[in-house]
């Protein structure tokens, strides 16, 4: 029953309800309005929750949404429904829940020092921190207009560690429940912020020296009651869970890793919730409820920023820089409910734990998305590769989005097409399957570093400058 309908239901039970002396039969006409009431907010509030809102990193961490009637055509001068400048810099996804989209930005006192270059190449490392006062701040503003609703800097501090040209202070995409929001900015730390932009409470998450100076840019995930932070540094690396109401620590678990990049993805398979993470020494899987180590995986790339995903019963890993000396850029095939060291042997490409693997096409900066049976992986320099997801076979390969184009956001599905975001300001839209056919290309004059959000029939592109809503 639509909401609609249930709207209709109430209002004409509510009409043959008379006031006075209740009768058996008035009776069973208020158990019935009220069932009713009560049936339309479940409906009202599921469809809310499952077909409009966009909670976290890509989603739920898929990248895909249920949503319908999304724009196949836009430009800077159509199908723009509004677009809001965002002060500072930061490269976050957006995330949406009812009629408010939140973002996160670090703006620096002293503007001058907001240097970016884009592309892919080598170097890049910044000798220090950036010289200036940066405030941390987490932006509401309502999806309809694009008004901001409130700005709040939860910090403000002279970055502690160093940031790659392409990198910012506010790479992490924050996450919400819909009663508080929790935003990490790495070293900066991780605050908990209700909806009103009240700060509740924040974790210092210690000094997460990365490699080279590159920054930070792991979201957090949520679980329950908890919210869960990946900490991979050249330090002292773990992985946390805190609780979502007070930030009190839950668990932690160390981990013997290097710097990484990628956001823990959450997947359900043999009765339980396994948090699953992508490194360079070994991909690994945890109880999300305990943090103990269920399984893990060597194999890793030296430069490990891909988030996993998960179709067809599989959890997929892919990481990889585009320099040859960086290899291996692997693409693992887990099952998730495995156990112990699943790493394949020598020579191999298969073991209980592992369907699958190939030790090259896996990609750099964006994450793959695993849509019904096929395993799409977009390449920092513009191309995207098809896997059958079970098999691990190639469908196509390389095919190019355009001619010397970088995609550093990852790409999401919805309403029957994939949407692939490129740093020049083209979004390819794909068609899914096994043929690679572009549905369309539209193009917007700004650069994209962030993912894109999908709510409500719309898509939110975050720019270097602007936010921006795109809708029929």
């Amino acid at each position: 029953m639509s909401p609609r309908r249930c709207a209709v239901a109430v209002v004409q039970n509510a009409k043959g309800f008379t006031t006075g002396i209740e009768s058996e039969i008035n009776m069973k006409k208020l158990n019935v309005l009220m069932a009713l009431m009560v049936l339309c907010a479940i409906l009202i509030g599921a469809g809310r929750i499952f077909a409009q809102d966009w909670p976290g990193w890509r989603g739920d961490g898929r990248g895909i949404s249920p949503e319908k009637n999304l724009p196949l055509k836009w430009s800077e001068g159509e199908g723009v429904k509004w677009k809001t400048p965002i002060p500072g810099a930061g490269h976050s996804s957006p995330i949406v829940w009812g009629n408010r989209v939140f973002v996160t930005t670090a703006a620096a006192e002293d503007p001058n020092v907001e240097t970016f270059r884009g592309g892919v190449y080598l170097g890049g490392d910044r000798p220090k921190p950036d010289a200036s006062e940066y405030a941390y701040r987490l932006i509401c503003l309502d999806t309809d207009q694009g008004n901001v609703l409130w700005s709040k800097a939860v910090a403000r501090q002279n970055p502690k560690t160093r940031r790659h040209t392409k990198n910012t202070y506010a790479s992490e995409t924050p996450v919400t429940d819909g009663k508080y929001v929790f935003a990490s900015f790495g070293s900066a730390g991780l605050y908990g912020i209700d909806f009103e932009g009240n700060v509740l409470w924040h974790r210092d998450m210690g000094l997460l020296r990365v490699r080279t100076g590159w920054g930070t840019g792991t979201s957090p995930v949520l679980f329950r009651n908890t919210v869960i932070v990946n900490c991979d540094s050249d330090d002292d690396s773990y992985i946390a869970a805190f609780e979502k109401a007070t930030g009190n620590p839950v668990w932690r678990t160390e981990r013997n890793e290097g710097a990484s990049w990628g956001t823990p993805f959450l997947f359900e398979a043999g009765g339980r919730t396994t948090v699953v993470t992508n490194a360079t020494r070994h991909m690994r899987g945890y109880d999300a409820a305990t943090g103990k180590l269920l399984w893990e995986c060597a194999g890793g790339s030296r430069v490990s920023v891909p988030s996993p995903v998960a179709t067809q019963g599989l959890v997929f890993l892919s990481s990889g820089h585009n320099i040859g000396f960086l290899k291996p850029q692997p693409i693992v095939a887990v099952r998730p409910e495995a156990s112990g060291d699943i790493t394949p042997p020598k020579g191999q490409s298969h073991s209980d734990g592992v369907a699958w693997l190939h030790r090259s096409g896996g990609a750099y900066v964006t994450s793959p998305i695993a849509l019904g049976e096929y395993l799409y992986v977009p390449l920092d320099k513009g191309t995207l590769t098809c896997y059958e997801a079970r098999t691990g076979k190639a469908v196509y390969e390389k095919q190019k989005l355009g001619t010397r184009n970088t995609i550093t956001a990852s790409p999401v599905a919805a309403d029957g097409r994939i949407y692939v975001q490129t740093e020049g300001g083209e979004c390819y839209i794909v068609k899914p399957g096994p043929e690679f056919e572009i549905l369309a290309v539209n193009k917007l004059d700004e650069v994209f570093c962030a993912s894109p959000a999908v709510s409500a029939s719309r898509i939110f592109l975050r720019g270097r400058k602007h936010l921006y809503c795109i809708g029929k």
